[in-house]
């Protein structure tokens, strides 16, 4: 593969590339076993994940790309760890570090490149021959922050025990079950799971916090001890069971998550209901012509917020992810996509105009809610 170079601010020439520390549920590190071939660089070592830039890729799409030629996966969200700089015969050379959790197994995977694929412990890490500076690469990310957060974020059993356990003793104790449940996932660690066949993705991009699909979840095990419609609301409309205040709320469930639900709640929600906002304007003005537009009016919306076609920022949202380029969206990937539509317009869009537009989502979502809100009194009158 041909390595990308670039202009360097020292005038040297950079060889760019990325690549992805892979870890699993057990802390585990995925890595490819390089073929025998005595042609290419380092034949029969081990490797993470990653390869060379291509022409205008940042390293984030190498790094996605090149996980998914290796293995297969298409992933979802992955950090920045470190990036590491040699110069070498006066070329700068630079790669680029990510890591991501992954729960599949080696067997759901597809090796597209080398002999194999495997985990190791962080005990056979340290015994096994690593191509380039890989060996150095791994034992600073097991020595750091990074790696302990992969560790908390990655769903450990103990950690989702001691937040059901905590559901359930507080249930016990007459704890209001909407305080017990902000409770439990002030104590959840897990950013995603399966659980009886379905996937859960309660964080998106590693900051957008979803609380509401993980209410769902930790409801479930509850069932038949709620009241079926206080949870309905919740979950379908948000609406609280009692009353509690935005503080109250932000100590159970913790202020790291209290900052990514904000996230979710600016960059999902009230982004879904700009998206609304804006159509419900075009149907307006249509209706005032005798020869209306036949562009489709979410087509129309999607040009008048974010400049650009929605098939066309859908394929930039793939290229960016490294995703292959579909029509189709999954219920979550459409919730990535809306989070990336958000952060797409505050970097495109004057801080007027994202004021203006923000309020104006903002205006929409209370008018769902009060209308939501109508239509339960009418049903239990």
């Amino acid at each position: 593969m041909t390595l990308r170079r670039k202009a360097s601010k020292a005038g040297t020439l950079a060889h760019v590339s990325a690549g992805v520390i892979l870890v699993d549920g057990q802390g585990r590190i995925l890595l490819e076993h390089r073929g025998d071939d005595p042609s290419i660089m380092f034949p029969g070592f081990w490797g993470i994940t990653g390869g060379a830039a291509q022409p205008e890729e940042s390293p984030e799409q190498t790094a996605r790309r090149e996980v998914r030629e290796e293995t297969g996966l298409a992933l979802g969200s992955i950090t920045p760890f470190r990036t590491y700089r040699k110069v070498k015969d006066g070329v700068l050379y630079e790669t680029h570090y990510f890591w991501a959790l992954i729960d599949e197994p080696v067997e759901a995977m597809t090796v597209g490149e080398g002999q194999e694929l495997r985990f190791f412990s962080t005990e056979e890490v340290k015994k096994i021959p690593l191509a380039y500076s890989h060996s150095q690469v791994l034992a600073d990310f097991l020595a750091s922050e990074a790696y302990e957060n992969c560790r908390e974020k990655n769903g450990q059993p103990a950690d989702e025990s001691e937040a059901l356990a905590h559901l359930e003793s507080a249930l016990a104790e007459g704890e209001h079950w909407f305080l017990a449940l902000l409770g439990a996932i002030g104590l959840w660690r897990s950013p995603s799971e399966t659980v009886n066949g379905r996937r859960y993705h309660y964080l998106i991009d590693g900051e957008a916090f979803d609380w509401l699909l993980l209410a769902e979840r930790l409801t479930d095990v509850l069932d038949g001890r709620l009241n079926e419609e206080q949870r309905e609301a919740l979950l379908f409309f948000g609406q609280a069971p009692i009353d509690i205040d935005p503080q109250q709320f932000r100590e159970l469930i913790g202020e790291a998550k209290h900052r990514a639900y904000l996230n979710y709640f600016y960059g999902v929600t009230v982004e879904e209901a700009l998206q609304l906002a804006v159509e419900e304007e075009i149907h307006k003005e249509r209706r005032c012509h005798v020869w209306a537009s036949r562009e489709p009016v979410s087509e129309a919306a999607f040009q008048r917020i974010y400049g650009k076609g929605r098939a066309e920022l859908l394929a930039l949202f793939r290229a960016d992810r490294a995703l292959p380029q579909t029509d189709s969206l999954s219920f979550d990937e459409l919730k990535q996509f809306t989070y990336w539509l958000f952060k797409h317009r505050l970097r495109h869009c004057d801080r007027a105009r994202v004021a203006s537009d923000t309020r104006k989502a903002v205006d929409q979502l209370v008018q769902l809610q009060r209308a939501a809100h109508r239509r339960r009194e009418a049903g239990l009158r």
